[in-house]
This record gives structure tokens, sequence and C-alpha cells, in this order.
């Protein structure tokens, strides 16, 4: 009741005052909404937390010389691939896991794509070598793959729930609020340039072709805030994607499936494509 009365405000203050209302779009847009207080990962925390930058951390759990990176969504919390992080082999791997600007125990200011992307730069900038596999969710999956079709560091990528492109994420948000034309265009504008990278440039669809090495893809048939044909478009935009569906599971549980989390183990105990067995010659 009280979000439909909310809709409604805005889409008759949009049509008045296009302007303002498109602030206000920005703001509820860049403004995470998180839970506070203090990160706990239960049974399995980490052995040490380092500071990216001004406003990300990295938590890390030693382990093998092979790099693991997870990376959650947004209005997520790091502690939500717990199940991810335990699930790879601790032997094999050194995890570890972003906490995001504007995610972490306390409030600390608006929040955006390019700090993500800006976040990710910094934790493989940190990691030294190349990562064996990145995970993302949500938003947190656009990022890494943005970053992985511009450079070679990450060898393999699950991205679940993700984004086919960010246009796409913010024009869905401006049909949630029932915003009108005029205040829909100026919130893409306003977006862009807050973001400071052009939606073209976010069009993960797009860079597809340019991402190299097994992708690992799944998405609910369900989802309701990503819809599920952004999982195909990915799946037909990157070379080496696979696509893993599920059904009844939405954006979030799908975090906590046990067939997803097997399925994500998988994909991280086979080997790198570099590490693989030669064909025996016929």
């Amino acid at each position: 009741m009280l979000l439909s009365v909310f809709q409604t405000l805005m889409a008759g203050y949009s049509r008045l005052l296009p302007g303002s209302a498109s602030d206000t779009a920005l703001h509820l847009l860049t403004t995470p909404r998180v839970s506070r207080g203090p990160l706990s990962f239960r049974t399995s925390e980490p052995d040490l937390t380092v500071s990216l930058g001004e406003r990300a951390q990295l938590a890390i759990w030693q382990g093998g010389d092979e790099a693991a990176l997870f990376v959650h969504g947004w209005s997520g919390r790091a502690t939500q691939m717990l199940p991810f992080i335990d699930a790879v082999n601790g032997n094999r791997y050194t995890r570890y896991a972003l906490i995001l600007p504007g995610h972490g125990e306390q409030a600390d200011g608006p929040a955006h794509v390019g700090d993500f992307i800006a976040a990710i730069r910094l934790a493989l900038d940190f990691i030294g070598g190349p990562v064996s596999v990145a995970l993302g969710h949500s938003m947190g999956a656009g990022a890494l793959a943005h970053v992985a079709a511009q450079e070679s560091r990450i060898e393999r990528l699950v991205l679940i729930a993700g984004p086919a492109e960010f246009r796409g994420m913010v024009n869905n948000f401006a049909s949630f609020l029932h915003l009108g034309e005029r205040a829909r265009l100026q919130l893409l504008q306003k977006m862009a340039a807050r973001v400071g990278i052009g939606f073209d440039a976010l069009n993960i669809a797009r860079l597809g072709k340019q991402i190299r090495g097994p992708v690992l893809l799944i998405h609910d048939t369900g989802d309701r805030e990503i819809p599920f044909a952004e999982g195909l478009r990915l799946q037909q935009a990157i070379p080496e994607a696979t696509l893993h569906q599920t059904q009844g599971l939405g954006h979030r549980k799908v975090l906590r499936d046990a067939a997803v989390i097997d399925t994500v183990k998988a994909f991280s105990d086979s080997p790198l494509p570099s590490q693989a067995p030669l064909k025996a010659l016929a």
C-alpha cells in the first residue's frame, strides 16, 4: 500500500518537476540500503582485512597459491559470499572478499557502479598476480565483467544474476518509480555524469566478446530485479559462457541454494585452461 502511494506521488512529482524528481531518484539509486553493524562471517572469519583506497576493504582468507575474488552486489554485504568462500578449496586458493564503498559496517556516503569498478581494480592491484576465479552477484557481477573485458588478470568468471547493460538497470528503476519521460532521461544523464563512465562503455553484452576464458552464468528464470533475459543476452555475447538456470530462487535466494553452491564449487575445482592436460595425438 505504502509503495503504491509513493509511486503515485513520484509519478506526479516527476511530471511537475522533472529535474527535482530525477535528483530524488538519483539519490535513491546511489544510496545503498544495507543493515549496518559488524560484519560477521560466523565460523569463517577472515585472517585479516585491509583497506583499499578510502572506502573499500578486502577480507582475506589465507590459503593456496591461486587467488579467488568475491564481489557482492548492490545493497548486499560481503557476508552473502560466505557459502561460496567456504565452498572454494582453501588448499588451492587464497580467498578475497570485497567490502564495497557504501556497504561497510557504517554508512559512508553514496556509491555507484563506478565505485564498484574502481574497488575491483584496487583489489586486483593488491592481489598482484592473476585471479584464477572471480565471482560476482548482481551489480558486482556486472562490474566484474566490465573489468574482465578490459584486461586479462581475471582468468575465469562466475556471474550470478548479472546485468547485460547498466542503462537497462536505470531504466528499470525509473519505471519502478513511475517517473515521467523527461525525469527518466534526466536521471540517465545524471547517473552517467555521476559514474563518469558512459552507458555504452558499461554495456556488458557489447563488451562480452572481449571476455576471454570460461564464464559460468547463473540466473533464475523468475528474477524480478535483473530479468532472466539479461542472462540469455550474456550467454550469447560471451564466447566461452555457460548458463546455469534456476527456478523459484529469485535474485537473492540463489546465493544460498545448495545446487548453485555445488555448481560453483565444481567450476572452481576444475583446472585452468593452461593447466588442463593436453589430449594425446591420434
